[in-house]
């Protein structure tokens, strides 16, 4: 997969400058560039700071704030930076955005106070349907680690369990990759898929493990426990566009994992 660029939603909070510094981990290894996305809802904001807009001063401060981080971007991590402020509609405005830049993946942090960040539950879900491009979800309280056990949530099959992004992130990181299935491994289409991971993982030299999750089981927090036994710092979730809210579980997850929602 030839990523070349990251889009990365910001309020300049504590949670978004961790999806910076997770999206910066990785254009690292893929010389990839980082965009720096700000956008300001004004219709959601109380009357002090709607003044503080009609005077421009809110606004120049913020891009001033953005000029500065693109420059640490560059100066301190090596890797190419620009940003973007858009006035508008939250949801509708990143996929925009993710189009006009032509970026690759979108990032997002979360449990912030303001803006982008405090999306969680069913805002979350809605900005990741709104997409076409995978979303990169990132807690304000996850460490930044490299990715050496990255577990595949494979549910319903939505979606591809092999998508370019998985292998890529799995070439990159020499990671094991743990795919979770949430149906037994004795239907045809599930026989299949296995078959094609068997053969595609050999062919690339890449560890994997195959675990299947018994109905009986509350399967979203039955693959985080496995998750966090592995100290997997990733997971990876397949979906077909329209489905992320069924994920809320596990983007939310408490043990503060990052997730990527493909599409």
């Amino acid at each position: 997969m030839n990523l070349k660029r990251f889009l990365v939603a910001t309020d300049l909070s504590d949670a978004s400058q961790k999806a910076v510094d997770c999206a910066v981990a990785l254009a690292k290894k893929t010389e990839s560039e980082i965009v720096l996305l700000h956008i300001f809802e004004i219709a959601d904001v109380d009357e002090y700071a709607k003044q503080m807009m009609s005077t421009n001063f809110l606004s120049r401060d913020i891009k001033r704030q953005l000029q500065e981080a693109v420059k640490e971007i560059e100066d301190k991590e090596g890797v190419k930076a620009n940003y973007l402020t858009k006035d508008g509609d939250l949801f509708g405005l990143i996929a925009e955005v993710l189009e006009e830049t032509k970026s690759d993946i979108l990032y997002l942090g979360t449990h912030g106070v303001h803006g982008v960040q405090h999306l969680t539950g069913s805002f979350l879900a809605k900005t990741i349907n709104n997409t076409n491009k995978p979303v990169w979800v990132i807690q304000k309280q996850t460490p930044v680690k490299s990715y050496e056990n990255v577990f595949v949530y494979i549910d319903e099959f939505p979606g591809e369990a092999l998508h370019p992004l998985t292998l890529e992130i799995a070439n990159l990181y020499s990671a094991q990759l743990h795919f979770v299935f949430t149906e037994p491994n004795n239907g045809f289409a599930v026989s299949e898929m296995v078959n094609t991971i068997k053969n595609t993982m050999d062919t690339k030299n890449i560890a994997y493990t195959l675990n299947f999750i018994s109905d009986e089981l509350d399967k979203p927090k039955y693959l985080l426990e496995m998750a966090s036994e592995k100290q997997s710092p990733l997971i990876v979730v397949n979906r077909d566009g329209k489905d992320a809210d069924v994920h809320i579980p596990v983007l939310t997850n408490k043990h503060h994992i990052e997730v990527v929602c493909l599409y």
